[in-house]
């Protein structure tokens, strides 16, 4: 099977596991043995461990908490709970399993990104048509998991942007979307979410139908109606109307409205790697259009013919928009 097919929580949770006892250092002959038949049980186990063998040695250097006892129980534990994600995480977590490279897993795009379930890079977009015929798309540097019970239809976010068009579901489940910040809830719909990186919160803006949103803890809770935008953050649930069309990017544009050009290029960085900024003394001039996500250069070189402005390379990867005097 490809490598960029989903891979179920249950799997990937084991498959950190082997790999922290890996580089344990004190690994058994049998648990090597043991290990190789895991991934040969299931074509699914060796995609996951194929995602982990290609970490970064920041994350492999603190993957040593498998040398407490304790924690070498939980994965033997572990090894045998089928299907309970939440039961399987809260047995290596309280055992320090994924202590030690816990904080690189929030922290790293990078590594939440390789243990997603569906993941794009920089300047990446990608349609992914769900089982129940929900449509969904990520937009770039995006990663979520997908998991669907009995019971409910999950879309868990995890950094990036991400927009929905929910399917009917025969057997009535309801749809979420998670983040760290929130939950939503459609009504029949089309939306937008995005968190992450240079964001604060969570933002929803609703094309179509309605969303129930709710902060995690349930602290607050309001529906946002089409052709709204709500920020979702520890200090509640902010409101506004749309001011331009937030989903744009679906069909590859992003598109400007008296836009601000350090609004409009911060957007722009999104999708290309390494640097692209805005001297803070051109930053106010007001930007409208429609510009092709797919070509940035050729973003560049329009508000360069259009504006006051010089594009500035230091290098490929560090471009600077400033005034034109100084070009």
């Amino acid at each position: 099977m490809p490598p960029s097919e989903p891979v179920s929580p249950t799997v990937r949770q084991q498959a950190i596991a082997w790999f922290s006892l890996t580089q344990s250092g004190d690994m058994s002959a049998e648990e090597v043995r043991e290990l190789e038949r895991w991934r040969q049980a299931d074509s699914e186990h060796e995609r996951a461990w194929q995602r982990m063998a290609g970490l970064p040695a920041l994350i492999r250097n603190n993957a040593g908490a498998l040398r407490d006892p304790v924690a070498r129980s939980a994965l033997q534990q572990a090894r045998y709970v089928n299907g309970d994600r939440r039961q399987l995480l809260k047995m290596l977590m309280g055992a320090s399993v994924l202590g030690a490279i816990g904080w690189q897993a929030r922290e790293s795009q990078w590594l939440q990104g390789s243990l997603a379930d569906l993941s794009t890079a920089t300047g990446e977009r990608r349609r992914q048509v769900l089982a129940d015929g929900t449509e969904l798309w990520l937009n770039t540097a995006t990663a979520v998991d997908i998991d669907f019970n009995a019971s409910t239809r999950r879309i868990l976010l995890r950094y990036g942007e991400i927009n929905v068009r929910t399917g009917h579901d025969p057997l009535g489940r309801p749809l979420q979307v998670h983040t760290q910040d929130a939950l939503m809830q459609p009504l029949g719909t089309r939306f937008t979410v995005r968190c992450g990186e240079g964001c604060i919160g969570t933002l929803l803006s609703v094309s179509s139908g309605r969303v129930a949103a709710t902060l995690r803890g349930g602290r607050g809770q309001q529906v946002v109606e089409s052709g709204q935008r709500a920020r979702l953050e520890d200090a509640g649930i902010f409101i506004t109307p749309q001011a331009v069309q937030d989903d744009a990017w679906v069909e590859g544009f992003v598109i400007a409205q008296a836009t601000r050009l350090d609004e409009l290029v911060g957007q722009l960085g999104r999708y290309r790697p390494g640097i692209l900024r805005c001297d803070p003394r051109v930053g106010g001039l007001r930007v409208t259009g429609s510009y092709p996500l797919d070509d940035n250069e050729r973003i560049l070189a329009l508000l360069e013919s259009s504006l006051p402005v010089s594009i500035q390379r230091r290098t490929r990867y560090w471009v600077t928009l400033v005034p034109k005097a100084e070009a």
